[in-house]
């Protein structure tokens, strides 16, 4: 018994220190001890075995183990279900808790539909254990409905996400009221969440007042620590660029992209790896934003930018970069369409779809309707430039995709 809480304890403190492979072993180790335990005393160790392979699941997760992650985590639920039926007040947290991570799992899965049913259930426990003791599971019962709202947002069920957020959001800003040190940083995301979810029911005003009350709060998170917040801080600016570009505010847009572009860059020259994806994103936002403002000039040099950082991204991730590379690159076709330089513009299409043609191989489902706006846009380029024989083999390879799209889509509705 000594050995495997010993084991236990090494694993969680290897986690820390991200020596995942060593921690996975040793929790594994520990796992193997405890079900050894269990068969000479179950009503003893049982608690500890479910423990010990949620402890497991954690370490699976860091090494992007899913498969075996779930299967500890499903054994670990049924674990504390049995105990929550002999002891619910002493058990009903944990399996609560590892309810609330098969949901986050499922949805890495994109099991949409599982994932969901782990949330709810993981919902309603909490909301019990909330009507006796609101102190101690207050956060956790915001946490699942955020948790909820991004499933839901899954489904495609818009409205219900908005409503799982917005109870989210209620519950942080009671916490927040006793305790803003600990619960700022959950509302600050939460009202970014919630920004995102009312943007897609076309409601932009209130989309635009939850993501300026989250940056403001990120600004004060940074000034007392900007290492942990400026990375929020740069999303959020960008966030609220896109948002106010929808409501046709150009200038405020630009000048939020440009402040998260700031941001993302002082981020890269400490941490390339992490935030040089960010920083190509933003840079082909600020392109579409300048373009807004006829900026032409600009907007072409900064999807420039934004196609060099995602060709080094492409290098090291190509299953990764390569749809956003073929992105701008097709977006850099327009900027280049409107400056009349339209034998470039002829080039970074033709690159454009090659990507696309590669994607296609791999996930048709996904890539089909851009790899056919693309051909359509080399369509009209090359119409312009009075080829209109390959235009009009190139304006037909996009209709018949999108035909097949369509015919594809339509099929599996009448199934």
């Amino acid at each position: 018994m000594k050995t495997a809480r010993f084991l236990g304890w090494i694993a969680v403190h290897l986690g820390v220190i991200c020596r995942f492979v060593e921690a996975r072993d040793c929790s594994s180790h520990a796992v193997l001890l405890w079900r050894l335990l269990v068969a000479e005393n179950p009503d003893s160790h049982i608690p500890d075995l479910a423990h010990q392979l949620s402890s497991l699941g954690i370490g699976l997760s860091n090494l992007n183990q899913h498969e075996e992650l779930l299967s500890a985590t499903k054994e670990s639920i049924t674990l504390y279900r049995l105990l929550v039926e002999k002891n619910p007040a002493s058990y009903t947290p944990d399996l609560a808790s590892e309810l609330g991570n098969l949901g986050l799992m499922l949805a890495k899965l994109n099991r949409h539909e599982e994932s969901l049913g782990a949330t709810e259930q993981s919902i309603t426990l909490y909301q019990s254990l909330v009507e006796k003791n609101p102190a101690s599971y207050t956060p956790d019962l915001a946490c699942q409905l955020g948790n909820l709202g991004i499933q839901l947002l899954n489904l495609n069920q818009h409205k219900e996400s908005l409503g799982a957020t917005e109870q989210s959001i209620t519950l942080y800003r009671s916490l927040v009221e006793k305790n803003p040190t600990s619960y700022t940083p959950y509302l600050a995301y939460q009202l970014g969440n919630m920004a995102f979810w009312l943007s897609n029911l076309n409601r932009h005003e209130e989309s635009l007042g939850a993501i300026e009350e989250s940056v403001a709060l990120y600004q004060l998170l940074v000034e007392r620590n900007p290492t942990s917040y400026t990375p929020n801080l740069a999303d959020q600016l960008g966030n609220l660029g896109i948002r106010l570009s929808n409501l046709n505010w150009h200038e405020e847009s630009l000048g939020a992209t440009e402040q998260s572009i700031m941001l993302y860059q002082s981020l890269v020259e400490r941490n390339p790896t992490s935030y040089t994806p960010n920083l190509a994103d933003q840079l082909g936002n600020l392109g579409i934003q300048l373009l807004n403002l006829n900026w032409h000039e600009e907007s072409l040099g900064a999807t420039e930018q934004s196609i060099m950082l995602y060709q080094s991204l492409v290098e090291r991730n190509p299953t990764s970069y390569t749809p956003n590379l073929a992105d701008q690159l097709g977006n850099l076709g327009i900027r280049l369409s409107n400056l009349n330089r339209h034998k470039e513009l002829l080039g970074a299409t033709k690159q454009s779809i090659t990507l696309y043609r590669s994607l296609v191989e791999r996930n048709p489902a996904s890539y089909t309707p851009l790899l056919a706006n693309e051909l359509g846009n080399l369509g009209l380029r090359l119409s312009d430039l009075n080829r209109h024989k390959e235009s009009l083999g190139a304006t037909e390879e996009s209709i018949t995709l999108f035909h097949v799209k369509i015919t594809s889509a339509w099929g599996s509705v009448s199934k």
